[in-house]
C-alpha cells in the first residue's frame, strides 16, 4: 500500500513520522521524505513487505547500530500496519551522487586523489561491516553515494544486511553476484568480497571486469547467458590466459584508455582477484584490509607532474616514470621512505601516512627559493626531526622542513592509528 502526503506512520519507539512527499521508488518499495519530531528524514516503505524474520532482523540491526559512519543505517522501525512496514534513516546530503553517475560520466571526481579516497572509504566500510559479523548480500553500484570533491562515500540500502551465515532472501543483483551465487549459493562475506572487487574495478576503470568481446557478441542477454558470462564461464577482460573477452574498440573506451594509466600494482591485483583460482575459491579472495594496503600504495605513487602540473601516477613496480598526461619523465629521486612504502616527493603532492583520507603533509616550494622543496606539516601535532648532524628539530603544524637526504621524521601522535610512525627522506 502506498502512503499519501500527510499520512502518519507509527514507530516502535512510540513516535510518529509524517509523510511529506515521495523521493523515489525501486523494486522493493518507495522512499518518502518524512518529518520526525521536526527533523526531516527518509522512510523506506515496502510495497510487498518481507516476512517476519526480515522484520526482526531490521529490529536487531537498528538496536546494534551502524558498523561505521559510512552507512546510512536504519535508525527507527515502523509498526506493522496498513499491510506493510518500513524504516527511517537519515537523508542523503545533496552533494553526494549515485555511483552510476560516475560510470556514465554525468559526474566526475575532482581529482585522482578523490577517486582513491572513495575506494579507501568503500573498503573500510565493508571491513567494519564484516568485523561486526554481518554480510551485505546485495552489493552493487546502487549502494553508494559519492561526493566528487573529496571522494567521501555513503553506503545505503542496508536493510538486506544479515549476520554472517544467515540468508536474507535477496540473492543480489545480476553482474555483481559472485559465480557461486549465480550458481545458486547463499550470499556471505566471501561473495561480498567478490562484489567489492567488481565495484572497485568499475570505480577505477568504468567498465565491468567480465564485459568484453564475449558479451558484445551476445545477441540478447538472457538469464542463461548471464549465468555463463558472470558464472560458469566468467572470464576477466584482461585475463593473461584467455584472449577471447578482450575490450572492443569503440565500445569499451573507458577501460582501453584507463587500464594503462594506473600502476601495475593495481592492475596485477585485479588480474589475480579475477583469476580462475579466485573465482572458484571464495576463501582465497582478498580481504578488505589487503585492498586498503594496495590502494594506499597506489596513492603513494600518485603525485603532481613538475612539467605539466597535473596529477600523475609514477609506476614504481612497473618502472614507468613518465607522466600519464604530458609523457615527460618525472624525477623520482626524492622520496619519503616509510617502513615498506616509498612516497614520491614532487611539488604539490599530498602525502597520506595513514588511511583516514586526510592528507598529513604536502610537498611545496621553499617560500624564497623555488629550487628547494619542503614538506609541510598538515596535521594538528608537531613532528620531531632528526638531522644527519645529530640535531633534533620540531616541526609544528603548518610549518615545514626542507627535503634533504637523511632527515628522519617521527610523526608521533599526529597520525591517526599510526602513533610512532617514522619516515626517512631520500633525496
Amino acid at each position: 500500500m502506498e502512503l499519501q502526503n500527510g499520512a502518519k506512520v507509527n514507530l516502535t519507539i512510540g513516535s510518529q513520522a509524517t509523510v511529506i512527499k515521495e523521493l523515489g521508488r525501486g523494486g522493493q518499495g518507495i522512499v518518502y521524505l518524512v518529518d520526525l519530531d521536526g527533523q526531516q528524514m527518509a522512510l523506506k516503505w515496502y510495497l510487498n513487505p518481507p516476512d517476519e524474520r526480515f522484520y526482526k532482523n531490521l529490529e536487531r540491526n537498528i538496536r546494534q547500530g551502524a558498523p561505521s559512519g559510512a552507512f546510512i543505517w536504519p535508525e527507527y522501525l515502523t509498526l506493522q500496519e496498513n499491510g506493510s512496514y518500513g524504516y527511517i534513516m537519515k537523508l542523503r546530503p545533496s552533494d553526494y551522487f549515485e555511483f552510476g553517475n560516475y560510470l556514465l560520466a554525468r559526474k566526475n571526481f575532482k581529482s585522482l586523489n578523490a577517486m582513491l579516497a572513495a575506494a579507501m572509504k568503500i573498503c573500510n566500510g565493508f571491513m567494519m561491516l564484516h568485523r561486526f559479523g554481518y554480510s551485505y548480500q546485495d552489493l552493487n553500484d546502487g549502494n553508494f553515494f559519492i561526493r566528487p570533491t573529496d571522494g567521501d562515500v555513503l553506503i545505503c540500502d542496508n536493510d538486506n544486511v544479515m549476520p554472517q551465515g544467515e540468508k536474507s532472501g535477496i540473492m543480489g543483483k545480476a553482474r555483481y553476484m559472485a559465480p557461486e551465487i549465480v550458481a545458486g549459493g547463499i550470499p556471505d562475506k566471501y561473495s561480498d568480497r567478490f562484489s567489492l572487487s567488481v565495484i572497485l574495478f568499475m570505480l577505477f576503470f568504468a567498465n565491468h571486469p567480465f564485459e568484453g568481446a564475449k558479451v558484445v557478441a551476445c545477441p540478447c542477454m538472457t538469464e542463461a547467458f548471464e549465468k555463463r558470462f558472470y558464472g560458469s564461464e566468467a572470464l576477466f577482460i584482461y585475463s593473461p590466459t584467455g584472449k577471447s573477452n578482450l575490450p572492443v574498440r569503440g565500445v569499451h573506451q573507458n577501460i582501453i584508455k584507463r587500464w594503462p594509466l594506473f600502476p601495475s600494482l593495481l592492475r596485477n591485483a585485479f588480474i589475480e582477484q579475477f583469476s580462475e583460482d579466485k573465482l572458484s575459491n571464495p576463501n582465497a579472495r582478498m580481504i578488505e584490509q589487503e585492498w586498503e594496503k594496495i590502494i594506499s600504495r597506489v596513492r603513494d605513487e600518485l603525485g603532481m607532474c613538475p612539467n605539466c602540473h597535473e596529477e600523475t601516477f609514477v609506476d614504481m613496480e612497473g618502472n614507468n616514470h613518465k607522466c600519464i598526461n604530458c609523457g615527460k619523465d618525472i624525477d623520482t629521486s626524492k622520496q619519503l621512505k616509510l617502513n615498506n612504502r616509498n612516497l614520491i616527493l614532487t611539488a604539490g603532492t599530498k602525502l597520506y601516512i595513514d588511511n583516514d583520507n586526510i592528507p598529513d603533509a604536502e610537498v611545496d616550494f621553499f617560500p624564497s627559493d623555488k629550487n628547494l622543496l619542503v614538506i609541510r606539516n598538515l596535521t594538528q601535532s608537531s613532528w620531531n626531526v632528526d638531522t644527519p648532524s645529530g640535531k633534533v628539530k620540531v616541526v609544528k603544524p603548518n610549518e615545514f622542513l626542507p627535503i634533504l637526504n637523511g632527515l628522519k621524521i617521527s610523526f608521533g601522535s599526529s597520525i591517526k592509528g599510526a602513533t610512532g610512525a617514522k619516515g626517512e627522506v631520500i633525496a
